[in-house]
């Protein structure tokens, strides 16, 4: 295979496929003819004229779409009206998906490479290969690397844009090989999941969009431009807007958000949590605007914390926290009491105790307006204004009645997501942000902060196959959580009193109990020595680019470099594929089935009373080019070659919930057509099959009141506000690491939340003064999107869309200008370059680029190459100084010099 590849135009790409995406924003299609033209026109009798429901995957958030088929190709995609996923709607990534199935670019048959050098500048060679011999050197490479230093020399990389085939990636790795190592992802958001479970009980969370009237907005741009479930919610985020409900955006960039917003404030990158607290100072000794009754009763800040220890006294045998009760002046465990006191200092049994509240409220007196200013930039009078909206808007002690039942109504939000997780302290910060719910009641409240779907009775009449709900920590009266996906039951609280702390693989999430990323994988890969681990000799690469979504991409290719064998799997050849020894290709989304393609509906399909749970169709809609296989099909050809299929299935089947009487033979190898049929017969009933899904495109249930308030009739469960646990960790983490003697930090580990300055808050040389960022817009997804003719053709008619963006006032002070070719360097002499624009909309201290690891490198995807600035680029990823110690966050912080160059 030639190194050069043939760089396409859209008006080239419309005539080489026959086809052509049109259209822009919601409700729009991508529109076009089959390559002969009309053939009712043409003379020849039409063969196939036809809609076929399925699902978008041009990003992670796989709406539902109707495919236009018409003799045998693709002319048209369009939202699908009847699924709530999406509610009818398509956005330009996904218009532009016809695109993606008839890329003359994409990878189709596989490959190995003929050239034992690697690097950038390498054409690896790649021969075409059968797949009897693509599978053989998989397994092979892998099966050595086992036997030659067991479960851990074989490591796994997966993107979030493929959850389904990332999940049984990893699975068939495990069941196949043994393989112990767990999947290296990009980013995520480190710090966000695990906040929100803890007070949502689900991984992923929301304002309720329909009764709620003011947000405020910390690094985001939900409902706006991205985030989870974004199709499902414009819509009714517009709707409310129209109506009144205000928005507040805190971002060093305006984005989508920023620029929707009634208010948008820039910020300093990295001190959220600062305004954050500020905010709490101002609604708790400024203003009085909190809920009493909810912090009582909903949190454990009437728990009795020992002033000595930090810890809170605990009944003897329960072990449940004590709190003092009014009603006659006695300790008792917090569910004995009648009337818990909020507030006081008292003494217990010879020791000095104070609440969990009275502590808190100490605690943050810090944290004025005027000292958060000076951190932040934020004016202090902003801060005043924003809480005391925010707080006046709570409607606290009010309550709703919805289908006969009472509830607390909180018509107010803090929300947040990645924007303040690129920390090293970020989960100190998103503990700041999303506490500011707690304090006017608006956690698990009508109009407030809820979990996209923390609870499920079912998806059909009598079957609670899909059925889940947290459960309670009784020590402290906690909802506990379900995993996101899956939703299987989880505690973070069980999770730090009963694990053993040893690290098992390089992700060290033992020593993380509060993480469930794998990011210490990186630094671990680099520096096996640091932590007692063992490098991985083999990597397995699926749907990803590896070397671009972490750090400095020349230190992810010496680490690509030092792997014995690289295994990839992808639909194009990008940077990491330079890396690689063999690639497999995976059919386009739109040439395969997958079953159940939301799981159990939890991660990316938002909740709320007015969405139905919503089980939808992701079929085949043409056949796939050279037979290229799904990843479902693939993994299964691994296992059935293994003489796995019985393992293989039977790990699946639990995943999916699939009952004993309808499981696929375990005797074979599995069949992803019949697999999906036996999931949807499990989790609903026998008449809504796999051929009934086909025709039919989603299946509705009805969501009940209990499902989306998780506290509705009376439910128990509280949140945390005194984090006694995090001490328990603490203390437990320390003793491990010094058993093991490998270099840990625990300072995070606290009871109370802080902002703490992260890399780059200071300036160490006056001119080192900006702080590059990047962020996501509603047509970008990630790096893999830019191959696509028309999404190019968007971003290069955007004039901040292949750009550096810059404060105006910033740039006439340096003497630059829109349109100057510039220059941005660290400290260390890293460097990337790009053109100038400037504009109002970003902050004074800051440059701003779309996505953040552009500039694609690779000769094979040739729409892409050299388009972006690739600002990920400067920062040093293989220090565990960068890294958050509690949830495995990287801080993506760095100052650079900007200078014109000719």
């Amino acid at each position: 295979m030639g190194k050069h590849q043939p760089a396409i135009s859209r008006r080239g790409f419309v005539a080489a496929s026959g086809a052509v995406a049109l259209g822009a924003g919601l409700g729009a299609t991508a529109t076009g003819c089959s390559s002969g033209g009309d053939a009712a026109k043409g003379g020849d009798a039409q063969k196939e004229d036809k809609w076929v429901p399925t699902t978008c995957n041009m990003c992670f958030n796989q709406c539902s779409i109707l495919a236009h088929v018409v003799d045998g190709k693709v002319v048209e995609l369009k939202g699908n009206p009847d699924s709530p996923v999406g509610r009818g709607h398509i956005c330009a990534k996904g218009a532009s998906g016809i695109m993606q199935l008839y890329d003359p670019n994409r990878i189709t048959k596989p490959m190995k490479r003929t050239n034992p050098k690697k690097g950038f500048d390498q054409d690896p060679g790649w021969e075409e290969i059968s797949w009897d011999e693509a599978y053989e050197l998989v397994n092979k490479n892998i099966s050595e690397a086992i036997e030659r230093s067991g479960p851990h020399a074989v490591t796994g990389m997966s993107m979030v844009a493929s959850q389904a085939g990332s999940l049984v990636r990893h699975t068939a790795l495990g069941v196949i090989y043994g393989n112990a190592e767990g999947s290296c992802s990009d980013i995520c958001g480190a710090g966000v999941h695990q906040l929100e479970y803890l007070h949502t009980g689900a991984g992923n969370a929301m304002p309720d969009y329909k009764y709620c009237n003011y947000i405020v907005q910390f690094g985001t741009n939900a409902g706006t431009a991205t985030r989870h479930g974004f199709n499902m919610t414009v819509e009714p985020f517009s709707e409310r807007r129209k109506e009144g409900l205000r928005l507040v955006s805190f971002d060093p960039h305006m984005g989508g958000s920023g620029e929707q917003a009634d208010l948008w404030v820039p910020i300093l990158p990295g001190t959220d949590a600062a305004v954050a607290l500020a905010m709490a100072y101002v609604l708790v000794h400024e203003e009085n605007l909190i809920d009493v009754d909810f912090l009582t009763n909903r949190t454990n800040g009437p728990a009795l914390v020992d002033l000595e220890t930090k810890r809170i006294i605990r009944a003897e045998g329960s072990n449940k926290a004590l709190y003092m009760d009014l009603s006659d002046n006695a300790v008792k465990p917090y569910d004995e009491c009648e009337k818990p006191a909020l507030e006081g200092t008292f003494e217990v049994d010879g020791k000095t105790c104070s609440t969990g509240f009275t502590l808190y409220k100490e605690h943050i007196k810090t944290y004025t307006p005027e000292y958060a200013e000076s951190i932040s930039t934020v004016p202090a009078a902003t801060i005043r204004q924003v809480a005391k909206e925010y707080g006046e808007a709570a409607h606290i002690g009010e309550a709703i009645t919805i289908d006969g039942v009472t509830l607390p109504y909180r018509p107010v939000c803090v929300d947040a997501f990645s924007g303040i997780t690129r920390h090293k302290h970020s989960f100190l910060t998103c503990w700041s942000v999303f506490s500011l719910n707690n304090l006017v009641g608006a956690t698990n409240a009508v109009g407030g902060f809820i979990g996209f779907d923390p609870a499920c009775n079912g998806w059909a009449d009598n079957n609670p196959q899909m059925a889940f709900r947290p459960g309670i920590w009784e020590e402290d009266g906690f909802i506990e959580d379900v995993s996101l996906m899956l939703a299987f039951p989880h505690s973070y609280y069980q999770k730090i009193r009963e694990s053993d702390y040893t690290p098992t693989t390089m992700g060290m999430l033992e020593l993380q109990p509060m993480s469930e990323d794998n990011h210490f994988e990186h630094v671990a890969q680099a520096h096996p020595d640091l932590y007692h681990t063992q490098a991985a000799e083999v990597a397995f690469c699926y749907a990803c680019n590896p070397i671009k979504w972490w750090g400095n991409y020349d230190e992810q290719a010496e680490i690509f470099k030092s792997y014995k064998y690289v295994i990839g799997v992808d639909i194009f050849l990008n940077e990491s594929s330079y890396f690689y020894d063999v690639i497999l290709p995976e059919c386009c989304y739109l040439e395969r089935l997958e079953p159940l393609p939301h799981f159990a509906l939890n991660h990316r399909v938002i909740g709320g009373l007015d969405n139905p749970w919503a089980v939808t169709a992701w079929q085949k809609v043409v056949e796939p080019k050279d037979d290229a296989p799904s990843s479902f099909q693939l993994f299964a050809e691994l296992a059935h070659r293994a003489g796995k299929d019985a393992e293989f299935i039977a790990t699946l089947n639990a995943m999916y919930r699939v009952k004993d009487e309808y499981s696929v033979p375990m005797d074979q190898k599995l069949e992803p057509e019949a697999f999906a049929d036996s999931v949807l017969k499990s989790v609903i009933d026998e008449e809504h099959g796999i051929e009934w899904m086909k025709e039919h495109g989603v299946y509705t249930y009805p969501r009940k009141i209990d499902e989306v308030y998780i506290w509705a009739n009376d439910a128990p469960g509280k949140v945390p506000l005194y984090w006694d646990f995090m001490l328990e960790a603490k203390e437990k983490v320390e003793a491990k690491v010094a058993e093991l003697d490998i270099p840990w930090e625990t300072d995070d580990y606290q009871p109370l939340p802080d902002w703490k300055p992260g890399c780059g808050f200071d300036i160490e040389d006056p001119d080192y003064d900006i702080i590059p960022v990047y962020y996501t817009d509603a047509v970008n997804t990630d790096s893999w999107l830019m191959e696509n003719p028309w999404i190019n053709e968007i971003n290069e008619a955007n004039p901040y869309g292949y750009t550096i963006e810059m404060n105006k006032a910033t740039a006439e002070a340096k003497g630059l200008a829109s349109g100057d070719s510039v220059r941005l360097e660290t400290l260390e002499g890293v460097s990337v370059e790009g053109k100038l624009a400037v504009s109002e909309g970003v902050h004074a201290s800051c440059v701003s680029v779309i996505g953040g690891d552009w500039g694609s490198k690779s000769e094979f995807m040739p729409i892409a190459k050299d388009k972006g600035v690739p600002i990920v680029h400067l920062l040093p990823g293989q220090t565990p100084d960068r890294m958050d110690h509690v949830c495995s966050a990287f801080d993506q912080c760095i100052r650079v010099k900007i200078e014109k160059i000719a």
